[in-house]
């Protein structure tokens, strides 16, 4: 029997994880843990968007809200090597 979390506060990013319909995490680092009555959980993490054939590579901050995960600040970039150091600009461990 599979159990289906419903309090989406409570779900993780991880790769492979999809935000905002199209585009998927291929890196991420865990900012903040979620602390109930308090803040949600955040994550900083570089994704690919495919339906952004300009700038599909996205740096973004991505938080476990109730209704699913919501990405903001986005640092869009053009190529994936550019996406690496938007992500340790902003304090991402690629290793």
């Amino acid at each position: 029997m599979q159990v289906i979390n419903l309090d989406k506060t409570m779900n993780e990013v991880t790769e492979g994880t999809v935000v905002n319909t199209t585009a998927v995490v291929i890196k991420c680092q865990k900012r903040f843990d979620r602390v109930v009555g308090d803040c949600f959980a955040s994550w900083l993490a570089i994704c690919f968007d495919k339906a952004n054939p300009i700038h599909p590579y996205v740096v973004w901050n991505v938080i476990a809200r109730p209704e699913g995960f919501h990405a903001e600040h986005g640092d869009y970039r053009k190529t994936l090597t550019d996406a690496v150091e938007a992500y340790e600009a902003r304090g991402g461990d690629i290793s």
